[in-house]
């Protein structure tokens, strides 16, 4: 290769890199040249199904998906952790905004004052607010079945979570150092190889030749169906070993240690804050379609989570008898998360069970 032409390609190499470096630190820079701007907080407002950009293969995208809205808790809906009537907390299901959010939901249908917020901790959550009041309120705690074995792995206690103090006069020097030595640099060049106008159309060209060859799959993403536009993405953690997976056999110790920490979470929201708790387990997606690729048998997991709850008086809604028995998809096919159909289930269900309760009608 000549050696002038050789000088200029590391020119060029070298100043993309460098780019790469900058923009990763500072979002105008990054989203310039990605086909979609990946906005902080809102890892769903993507064109296709979310399961789709751990693999980019072409087989795998969904079309027609709606696109992300605002979510509810950056928007003036959204009540403070003291005036609110209601208080949810959720994981990425709540905070789907492709549809009108749940929490939304109840804030417009009832002129409830509503707070919404992703934690597993309402304990510690409360206490790092310095929330203080002992008015009633009712208390949603939803949770996808895969991640309730980690949210209640232990007791929950009001223990505060330990935050970092710095001084005003570090602030510069943490500044830098948080620039330089970004956590999240990893991850956005990932996003940058696969969704920059630059490399985007070459990447999902070369992982469909290998996928189409050889079968190679992303690991985020093992388990999956091929058929056109019925095509399935299911994440890894729902097929693995650990305790998130539709596999994992939970003992009879476990369950009870499971639905233990739910009724002492319970109790203690009652008992501190006069706060009326009511649990929403919900159906992960390779539980409802698991059947799409195998005949593999379910660990039988909500069924007796609901059993364990019924022992300990804790009150629970329980979608996913419903869910079972709809003819109609109620999870998109390369996303994680439900769709319209689901919501619309699992609000009627949570509506109705509400106003049979005389405890928990009067929040509605």
């Amino acid at each position: 290769m000549n050696e002038k032409i050789l000088k200029y390609l590391i020119y060029i190499f070298g100043a993309i890199s460098l780019y790469a470096f900058i923009a990763v630190r500072f979002e105008p820079l990054f989203n310039g040249v990605l086909k979609e701007d990946v906005v902080e907080g809102y890892w769903d407002k993507t064109k296709y199904g979310e399961l789709y950009y751990f693999n980019m293969i072409r087989h795998f995208r969904e079309e027609g998906l709606p696109p992300a809205e605002r979510k509810f808790e950056h928007s003036e809906k959204q009540a403070s952790v003291d005036e609110c009537e209601i208080l949810v907390f959720g994981d990425s299901f709540f905070e789907f905004s492709r549809h009108k959010q749940f929490p939304e939901k109840l804030a417009d249908d009832f002129s409830r004052k509503v707070h919404y917020v992703n934690n597993d901790f309402p304990l510690e959550y409360l206490a790092e607010n310095g929330y203080q009041d002992t008015t009633p309120k009712l208390v949603l705690f939803e949770r996808v079945e895969r991640y309730i074995p980690v949210a209640f792995e232990e007791q929950h206690n009001r223990t505060d979570r330990q935050v970092e103090e710095v001084t005003n006069a570090f602030q510069p020097i943490k500044y830098a150092k948080d620039k330089l030595f970004y956590d999240s640099s990893e991850e956005l060049y990932d996003a940058m190889l696969k969704r920059s106008y630059l490399s985007t159309g070459l990447y999902s060209f070369f992982v469909t030749l290998k996928f189409d060859l050889y079968g190679n799959m992303s690991g985020m993403t093992p388990a999956y169906l091929k058929d056109g536009s019925n095509s399935w993405l299911f994440y890894h953690d729902q097929v693995n070993e650990t305790r998130t997976s539709f596999y994992y056999q939970f003992t009879d110790a476990q369950m009870d240690s499971i639905c233990d920490h739910m009724a002492d979470l319970a109790g203690k929201l009652l008992e501190e804050y006069n706060m009326h708790l009511l649990f929403l387990p919900l159906p992960a997606k390779y539980t409802m379609y698991h059947d799409l690729i195998n005949n593999d048998p379910y660990n039988e997991f909500l069924p007796r989570l609901y059993k364990g709850l019924d022992q300990r008086g804790v009150k629970y809604i329980n979608v996913f008898d419903d869910f079972q028995e709809s003819d109609t998809l109620l999870y998109y096919k390369t996303d994680s998360h439900w769709n319209q159909k689901g919501i619309d289930i699992a609000y009627k269900e949570t509506l109705r069970f509400i106003n049979s309760d005389s405890t928990l009608n009067t929040f509605l």
